[in-house]
């Protein structure tokens, strides 16, 4: 009587394992990569959705509607870093500020390991017929280990906002 065993050797499988940590370890830093670039565009996006969301109220509400940094959700920060969050309200009395809770229409939360500034400008104003007033603003999301995914939030004087590169003119801000 004869049995005919199948099935891996200990050296057959210490090999395939071998392999298997070899092929992951190449795999591993590119998906790192691949993760905070999108985590960096998704940032944009929602960026992207909050200022179509401020536009769209002032146009539909037909008054002034302004989206600015906000580090605890009900006041702006008056600064122009928006990794802490931001906050979108109404301002009918354009006294530049949230005057009750109801004028309140979004909170963005903040991104931690991210840098999002917008240079000079502290605030996004949309008039009622849905300009943004003044001159193109740039909101750049950047990564602090890696500017070279950065990305910029670009609006239009018209009030268009569109994700694109990070210009070359434009630097990531220091921590």
């Amino acid at each position: 009587m004869s049995s005919k065993h199948s099935g891996f050797t200990l050296i057959e499988l210490l090999l395939c394992l071998s392999v298997l940590a070899i092929l992951l370890s190449l795999a591993a830093p590119s998906m790192q990569d691949f993760q905070q670039r999108q985590r960096i565009v998704s940032t944009a996006n929602e960026l992207v959705a909050h200022i179509n969301i401020t536009r769209m109220h002032a146009v539909s509400s037909h008054e002034l509607t302004i989206m600015c940094p906000s580090s605890n959700g009900q006041t702006c920060s008056g600064g122009n870093r928006w990794e802490l969050g931001w906050v979108i309200f109404r301002d009918p009395d354009r006294s530049g500020t949230p005057e009750r809770a109801e004028d309140i229409l979004r909170v963005g939360h903040g991104i931690k390991g991210l840098v999002i500034d917008s240079a000079g400008r502290t605030r996004l104003r949309y008039q009622p017929d849905g300009t943004a007033g003044g001159s193109n603003q740039t909101i750049k999301v950047c990564d602090r280990l890696n500017p070279d995914q950065s990305r910029a939030v670009i609006i239009s004087n018209p009030g268009r906002p569109r994700v694109d590169e990070l210009p070359d003119r434009l630097n990531c801000p220091a921590p």
